[in-house]
């Protein structure tokens, strides 16, 4: 249920050790994929990271898992970083947004993701965890409080700027083959969203030189 409820969809979501009530917050482009690697045990004993190594220790059963907020992919970081300055959740060690991002799943790795079949046991497992989710007052209180906006520190603005130009890398120019039309976008981001393809897609069609959908042609640019 929560990998169907969340294919495609990006967002922040929180983990929440039912035992101390420490909690992770953490945010991803597909959701989906993100929680396949909560879900594998393999990923979680390779990995250092705190929230992993408490899951081990304690059990999918002493976690309850929580989505936080949807939003748009160019919001994500932002969204993210209010979160965790507002909740301070114990597991996140660098209290910044996006400190989690940075590995990528090997081609064989997805493939492995996409042919991955769950024991009886794990489904039943899933399904308990996404239902019958229940918030606290305080925290509906400060969802409630972070939907309504709160203005971000100049600190936390100039963090997030920080982190975001580290993920998305160089501007790019794009070259309509069809009308000759060429167009620049200071992210691969707002590239992604103004073409409605991927960043993957992106990045491949600008290291391979073949056109996106036999239209847009895509080059790197150096950012002044």
């Amino acid at each position: 249920m929560i990998l169907k409820n969340n294919k495609g969809k990006a967002g922040v979501y929180r983990w929440t050790n039912l035992v101390n009530h420490k909690s992770y917050i953490g945010s991803a482009n597909d959701l989906r994929t993100r929680f396949y690697v909560y879900f594998s045990v393999n990923r979680l004993t390779k990995s250092k990271m705190t929230i992993y190594k408490a899951i081990l220790k304690y059990g999918y059963k002493k976690f309850s898992l929580d989505i936080l907020d949807y939003c748009n992919p160019d919001v994500l970081l932002e969204r993210e970083q209010y979160y965790i300055d507002l909740l301070k959740p114990e597991y996140n060690n660098l209290g910044i947004a996006g400190s989690s991002l940075g590995y990528k799943h090997t081609s064989d790795t997805l493939k492995k993701f996409k042919i991955r079949k769950f024991s009886d046991i794990a489904r039943t497992n899933l399904a308990k965890a996404a239902t019958g989710r229940v918030l606290n007052k305080e925290i509906k209180t400060n969802i409630s409080l972070a939907r309504k906006g709160i203005k971000l520190s100049n600190e936390t603005k100039i963090k997030l700027s920080t982190i975001a130009t580290a993920r998305e890398g160089v501007a790019v120019e794009v070259r309509n083959i069809t009308s000759g039309k060429i167009k620049q976008y200071p992210t691969l981001t707002s590239a992604s969203l103004a073409l409605g393809i991927s960043r993957t897609a992106i990045r491949k069609s600008m290291v391979s030189g073949i056109p996106i959908k036999k239209t847009y042609f895509i080059k790197s640019i150096n950012k002044k």
